[in-house]
């Protein structure tokens, strides 16, 4: 009899060790997205720049930049299949599209610049012009080397603001 009831216990145990064991999907990165990006540590947090006199501010995670998915750039066979893809679609449908991937995802392509571990931002699929470029990097303030970012954009780089890691450095 006790064995019998071990038996059954037993094989309760097992059934609901497998019930418990339910598999979990992982969902596909849309639109070709294959690898995530991860930044360079010192570049991550929350970083204060000024715009217009105002102070503003940009996030950077391991994989996101101001909440969107970063994803190392497509091979140019891969892109040329979505963005075809993508302009076959009626009208309605490439805008619903387009917004989807401005405020959801990034590509990146890493550079050094000067000797330093850079990104360059687009977005995906769609981005336009030459994106923006991250670099982190110090600067000299009131007599003290601070981490900053330096954020460049076009063609050549060019410098469009410094980020500091307080808002108070960036006024």
């Amino acid at each position: 009899m006790k064995k019998k009831i071990m038996w059954v216990l037993a094989a309760f145990l097992v059934v609901v060790g497998f019930a418990g064991m339910h598999s979990q999907k992982v969902a596909a990165a849309p639109w070709g997205a294959k690898k995530l990006y991860t930044t360079p540590a010192v570049a991550r947090g929350t970083w204060y720049y000024k715009e217009e006199g105002k102070i503003k501010s940009l996030k950077i995670t391991k994989h996101t930049f101001n909440g969107r998915k970063m994803y190392y750039e497509l091979s140019s066979k891969d892109h040329e299949k979505y963005y075809d893809k993508w302009s076959s679609l009626p009208d309605k449908k490439q805008d619903k599209v387009y917004k989807y991937l401005e405020h959801t995802m990034m590509e990146v392509i890493p550079f050094k610049w000067k000797g330093i571990k850079s990104f360059n931002l687009h977005t995906w699929l769609l981005g336009n012009g030459a994106g923006e470029q991250v670099t982190p990097t110090t600067r000299t303030l009131h007599g003290k080397k601070v981490p900053a970012l330096r954020v460049g954009g076009g063609a050549g780089n060019w410098l469009v603001f410094y980020a500091y890691k307080s808002p108070d450095l960036a006024k």
